[in-house]
């Protein structure tokens, strides 16, 4: 794996901690605690993977700036 893989597994990693948080509040409200710790203990697992991988990147590559110009360039910050 290279740095230039990284932005992948980032928003990979993001994905999943959102459907394991998704999935974490489903269980709560089905009173499923155990399902539910789980979900929450594996999300915050993922999202520090995503921090660690995050911080690697940008230590080595720095900031990027959006080369896009026009109303792509709001939507974009929004």
């Amino acid at each position: 794996m290279s740095i230039s893989d990284l932005p992948a597994l980032n928003a990979t990693l993001n994905a999943v901690a959102a459907a394991l948080l998704a999935t974490g509040y489903v269980m709560i409200r089905r009173r499923r605690k155990t399902a539910h710790r789980r979900c929450m203990i594996a999300a915050f697992a993922a999202s520090a993977l995503f921090l660690t991988s995050y911080l690697v990147y940008h230590a080595n590559v720095g900031s990027k700036l959006y080369p896009g110009t026009g109303p792509l360039r709001l939507i974009y910050f929004f």
